[in-house]
């Protein structure tokens, strides 16, 4: 039986620094992950954290480095400082998306009922993360815990998702 009960919170503590290679990924990823500080994960859905940073795959040539809002300019210009032959490029991402905390128990079915959390039988585990539709709008699920999700959306179609969620869900204020 579903629940409709869930919590909802915007995190506006998560920085980003969106990474993009001009080559695969085997070619930059040891350079880009000391320069990142955390190991950048090379296989989709993949989550790798280390030192308050955590690296999200995104494309077989790109990933969302999430750091804290302070960091995010020093995190791309180390990263594109590694980077002179620009075989890599790095720009601060924190204004383009809007990060969404779900939790509590309706979380997965509320992120089931917009579209879809995967295909897999047991879906997306702790430690990872997919790029997905919900509600029709672009969105990167990242689950943090058992009944914890993270949801990042652009920042221009952010209203419309939450406006979306509470009419499909009655949330409890956080």
């Amino acid at each position: 039986m579903k629940t409709n009960i869930a919590a909802l919170r915007e995190r506006k503590d998560i920085g980003c620094v969106l990474l993009s290679a001009a080559v695969t990924a085997d070619q930059v990823a040891s350079k880009a992950s000391a320069a990142a500080g955390v190991e950048l994960p090379l296989a989709a859905g993949a989550i790798k954290t280390a030192a308050g940073r955590t690296a999200l795959w995104l494309t077989p040539r790109s990933w969302l480095i999430r750091c804290s809002v302070e960091e995010e300019s020093n995190l791309a210009g180390a990263l594109n400082a590694a980077f002179p032959d620009k075989l890599a490029h790095a720009v601060g991402f924190t204004d383009a998306l809007c990060w969404l905390e779900l939790s509590e128990l309706g979380a997965l079915d509320l992120l089931t009922e917009g579209g879809f959390v995967s295909f897999e039988r047991n879906g997306i585990p702790v430690g990872h993360a997919k790029r997905t539709l919900i509600a029709q709008v672009a969105v990167i699920v990242a689950r943090e815990g058992d009944s914890v999700w993270l949801v990042a959306v652009e920042r221009s179609r952010a209203q419309y998702f939450v406006n979306w969620l509470s009419a499909a869900v009655q949330f409890r204020e956080c």
